[in-house]
């Protein structure tokens, strides 16, 4: 057999210009990404038009199977391509199945006579299919997926020209199906990661994207319940995360066999959200969720868990999840186990509400660009020595000439995502200070920082920035973090003990304390919250917690901090109990410097 450049030399200027037409046009509709099929059928008919008197075929291979089937044959009847169904390659099974048996080349002069038709002889003679030519078509690999024949009406040979012309139709249909498998598998990752997104990790529920997505085509009947799972912290702080995991877990199928027509979503955390296209009777609904939960605890190995749950409703299909999370607000107030339906005339935010969220919306973004967020410093009273040399850095809002308090705009900061960008600039600014005084400057760190998991990184640039010990810098963050917070935030807070940052639980007592997980992160300090402080010197409940708190601490080599330490009186019972340091405006009042005492 000739190789490809002596059968070249062998072909007319005329001959190339022909193969050089087709290759143009091929290439042109898959640049174009013209339907794959639509290409091979286009390189069977111009194949035709330069052989009169034939017909072009492509023939797959089912590498499952092991049989061939017609996929291009755009001037075969149907009669035709149903008679070439499955066809098994072999020594009889015309031109094509030989082309594929052997993977090489195969031109059949005589489709009459030849043996190697002896398998399809009757159709040769039914269709007068004088001769036929077919060569392999092969994969990357070189592995054999088909065949592309050029089959004649009348007996012949086929010339340099018609190989050259079989060997470029085949290759050219091979980057085609080597393309659109590509592009297929392509396709089913996209399709298997845009599953994986619009699912829950844990449950396996479709995730709040996918929800948002949905309530995006809801009718105007549509109704959504917004459940609370109560207490999750609680049992996370009493018998870990693993088991508050199985928990939602548990929860989420239960609720899977309960939701009837609902379509049920994992929300954030510990919330779940049903929704209706329609629902007459949302009370009857949540009493017969109720029902199921009171009678059949959850069971978890060794452990049994009557669970309950706070629920908010809205009906009427429109904003239903911002309603939905108004509603479930107001059943928190109620305590829980409790539910509230969404009622327009009392729920409803106050016009002048709705214009103070704008405008420190407003606020906020404009100070973040103009440097309008100021980080402010109150000192700590040593109880020993009466000496300052640690403040903690507050956060406070210039505009316009005024300084507004954290009071005014951090509420509208969560609600728009700005809280992370509100930490970077009081730490580039603490960070600074500890570079004016000697000592150290506590941080007030977010759940949402940790989450968004840039506090590692950026602490140390900033650190690192203007030379400063890591150990001068304590991260406070917030009780609840500490007591229930997931496995990566837990992980990120130990790197950055490691790192050299000291670690404080800011509110202490407000919630209920993991005190294994307390010692686990090697906390360096304990805050006890301003509840307990501000009127230890009259209420004895508070003084018997305080003790309680300091004797843990103690014993556990953590120092202690009381909040709000307002007058004399107070500071007394502080240092009569022991505690380590003080903070409150008997001492210092937060000022834009760090201020010695």
């Amino acid at each position: 057999m000739l190789s490809a450049t002596e059968t070249e030399l062998d072909l007319s200027l005329g001959e190339l210009d022909h193969i050089l037409g087709l290759q143009q046009a091929i290439c042109g509709l898959v640049a174009a990404d013209a339907p794959y099929l639509e290409v091979i059928d286009e390189t069977c008919r111009v194949a035709e038009k330069l052989l009169p008197g034939a017909v072009a075929t492509f023939m797959q291979l089912d590498t499952e199977t092991g049989l061939m089937a017609m996929l291009s044959a755009p001037n075969v009847p149907p009669a035709g391509i149903s008679r070439l169904k499955e066809l098994k390659p072999g020594p009889g099974s015309g031109s094509c199945g030989n082309a594929v048996y052997r993977n090489e080349p195969t031109f059949v002069y005589d489709t009459f006579k030849d043996p190697r038709w002896s398998d399809l002889r009757q159709l040769a003679q039914d269709f007068n299919l004088c001769s036929c030519w077919s060569v392999p078509v092969r994969d990357e690999q070189g592995n054999v997926i088909g065949s592309f024949a050029l089959s004649s009406f009348e007996h012949r040979e086929p010339s340099g020209f018609h190989k050259r012309l079989l060997d470029v139709g085949a290759a050219l249909i091979s980057i085609v199906l080597v393309r659109h498998a590509q592009q297929q598998q392509m396709q089913a990752e996209k399709e298997r990661l845009a599953l994986e997104l619009s699912r829950d990790v844990l449950t396996g529920l479709p995730n709040t994207q996918s929800m948002v997505e949905t309530l995006r085509h809801t009718p105007s009947s549509a109704a959504l319940i917004l459940l609370n799972l109560n207490n999750l912290g609680l049992i996370n702080a009493r018998y870990g995360v693993t088991v508050g995991d199985k928990l939602l877990q548990a929860f989420a199928e239960a609720l899977l066999q309960l939701a009837g027509p609902g379509k049920l979503f994992r929300g954030s955390a510990d919330q779940f959200v049903l929704l209706y296209d329609e629902l007459g009777a949302p009370e009857v609904e949540l009493e017969r969720l109720r029902e199921h939960f009171f009678s059949q605890p959850v069971r978890l190995d060794t452990l049994s868990f009557h669970l309950t749950f706070n629920a908010g409703v809205a009906e009427g299909g429109q904003d239903l999840l911002r309603r939905a999370m108004v509603a479930l607000k107001r059943a928190r107030m109620r305590g829980k186990n409790a539910s509230h339906i969404y009622n327009p005339e009392t729920d409803e935010p106050a016009k002048q509400q709705q214009v103070d969220y704008i405008g420190w919306n407003l606020r906020l973004h404009e100070a973040l660009r103009d440097g309008g967020i100021k980080a402010w410093f109150q000192g700590i009273h040593d109880n020993r020595d009466g000496a300052i040399g640690k403040w903690e850095a507050l956060v406070r809002l210039e505009h316009g000439g005024e300084i507004f308090g954290p009071g005014q705009f951090l509420p509208v900061a969560e609600l728009t995502g700005l809280m992370p960008a509100i930490t970077r600039e009081v730490v580039k600014q603490a960070v600074y200070q500890l570079t004016q005084v000697a000592g150290t400057i506590s941080i007030n760190i977010t759940e949402t920082d940790l989450e968004l998991g840039y506090l590692p990184e950026f602490l140390a640039q900033a650190v690192q920035a203007h030379g400063v010990d890591p150990r001068r810098l304590i991260l406070e963050i917030h009780e609840g973090v500490s007591s229930g917070s997931k496995q990566d935030y837990l992980e990120q807070l130990q790197h950055l003990k490691s790192c050299g940052y000291q670690l404080a639980i800011d509110d202490f007592g407000t919630e209920y304390s993991n005190f294994e997980r307390i010692l686990e992160l090697e906390i360096d300090m304990i805050k006890i919250d301003a509840k307990y402080i501000r009127n230890i010197h009259q209420d004895a409940t508070s003084y018997e917690i305080v003790r309680a708190i300091v004797f843990f601490a103690r014993n556990a080599g953590i120092r202690t901090v009381a909040e709000f330490v307002h007058c004399q009186e107070v500071q007394a019972v502080v240092k009569s109990l022991g505690i380590d340091e003080s903070q409150g405006f008997l001492f210092s009042e937060p000022a834009p410097q760090p201020t010695a005492g």
